[in-house]
């Protein structure tokens, strides 16, 4: 179990106790980021997570909140490649045999979908990511 700062807590168990250290040093290093940047990237990262987690239909595949701050979205495509861990945690998140897959891709109804977003970032955290952008689903 990890001790995580009150501002990274999302309230989810499996969310919260995911240990993404590694990963996220990985990217701080290769993008010379600050401590600041790295510790809201991983914020971001978390609350995606999350709001991915609330937006899953039970039985079907997960499906990625479209929208997500640039930063998180460079510490997800890390996480993805430490293969064994990401399955890991994917299932530990969003159920056995689930895997939030990540599909680059722009539909056209992406300005729709990036709103609803970034209206679910903000009424659960009062605040939407800094530098959020169309992502991948």
């Amino acid at each position: 179990m990890i001790n995580l700062p009150p501002d990274l807590l999302t309230g989810d168990p499996a969310i919260d106790s995911m240990d993404v250290t590694s990963i996220v040093t990985t990217v701080r290093t290769a993008n010379n980021w600050s401590a600041t940047r790295a510790y809201e990237a991983e914020k971001w990262y978390r609350r995606f997570l999350f709001l991915t987690k609330q937006q899953q239909k039970r039985g079907q595949p997960v499906v990625a909140v479209f929208g997500l701050d640039k930063d998180a979205d460079l510490i997800w495509h890390e996480h993805i490649t430490w293969t064994q861990k990401y399955q890991q945690d994917s299932e530990a998140m969003f159920g056995k045999g689930q895997f939030l897959h990540h599909t680059p891709t722009t539909p056209p109804n992406w300005q729709t979908l990036l709103d609803a977003a970034m209206a679910l970032y903000n009424k659960k955290w009062h605040e939407i990511p800094p530098y959020a952008n169309i992502c991948c689903i």
